[in-house]
């Protein structure tokens, strides 16, 4: 099995056929065949069945992109660092939209005073897709809100926070103490988008309690919802940090949802191939480091 091999591989897979693999690769579609059969030869297994000319990866063909895509790009990696020798690098990081709102700022400070010729590149986005860009090597590491399910991926607790009920002033809510969830079920509720960690802890515990909640308002954007409160559009449930100064300046009132626990971990995630640099293993180690203070939104992992 060769470099080459695996990059037809990858082309196949990511091109769905070994005709549009040839024409990516700039190379005959005979060769691309036969670099595929001695791949599964080799392996002794299929990495894709084939059914009325169309191909379907097979779950060895799964595991195999993992890998491969990994190897791959530790090859482009390495031959970038060679070249590149006394320049400055590039780290990439993704990150949720909590985090990126409240904390990530700071860690590239930081990060930038140890390393000051190093670029950062930075992808905010929600958690699945995060960890689909890890998964993809598009990233070099991730910090997200909730857990991510991949086999292929390390992902380690490092702080924590928790989502809130929030509504307006005037709505009746805000003279209560707390509420029963199954309220909600009757009120016009403002969620954020399905994919995002927020959503998905919010989605497991309303079913948990037998409740299902179909939102009025779903948005990548908590501004947009927050928004929607102050006007007594409806109620939301977000995470804390993004509506902590809201609360404070009095704008929209928090409301606890009794019975309901709404604390979830944030963890740093990496490819379990991933090769760990100097500076990759400094930002993880800040991250590491953080603690938040924060008396209304504890839900920290317990110290290691």
């Amino acid at each position: 099995m060769t470099l080459r091999h695996l990059k037809i591989f990858l082309s196949i897979y990511e091109t769905g056929s070994t005709t549009a693999a040839a024409e990516q690769l700039f190379i005959s579609q005979p060769t691309v065949s036969v670099a595929l059969r001695e791949l599964e030869e080799h392996y002794g297994v299929r990495m894709f069945e084939r059914y009325a000319k169309h191909l379907y990866v097979t779950p060895a063909g799964q595991q195999m992109y993992q890998y491969a895509r990994h190897l791959v790009s530790l090859m482009e990696e390495a031959e970038d660092a060679i070249r590149s020798l006394g320049e400055a690098g590039t780290l990439r990081v993704g990150s949720s939209i909590t985090i990126a709102t409240r904390f990530l700022p700071e860690y590239v400070r930081r990060f930038k005073e140890l390393y000051p010729q190093m670029q950062v590149r930075v992808k905010v986005d929600n958690t699945d897709t995060i960890a689909r860009m890890v998964l993809d090597n598009q990233i070099d590491l991730g910090l997200v809100e909730g857990k991510v399910h991949s086999p292929y991926i390390l992902a380690k607790p490092y702080s924590g926070d928790r989502l809130v009920m929030v509504c307006s002033p005037q709505h009746p809510y805000a003279a209560y103490k707390s509420v029963a969830p199954e309220v909600l079920m009757v009120e016009e509720v403002l969620l954020r988008e399905k994919g995002s960690a927020g959503r998905d802890l919010f989605d497991r515990l309303m079913e948990h309690r037998g409740t299902h909640i179909e939102p009025a308002w779903e948005s990548v954007s908590t501004q947009a919802l927050v928004r929607a409160v102050q006007a007594d559009l409806g109620v939301a449930v977000l995470p804390y940090y993004l509506v902590q100064e809201a609360i404070r300046q009095g704008a929209v009132v928090a409301v606890p949802l009794e019975g309901v626990d709404f604390c979830r971990p944030y963890s740093v995630i990496v490819h379990k191939s991933k090769f760990h640099s100097a500076a990759l293993d400094a930002f993880l180690d800040l991250c590491q480091a953080h603690q938040e203070t924060d008396a209304e939104a504890p839900c920290l992992p317990p110290p290691v």
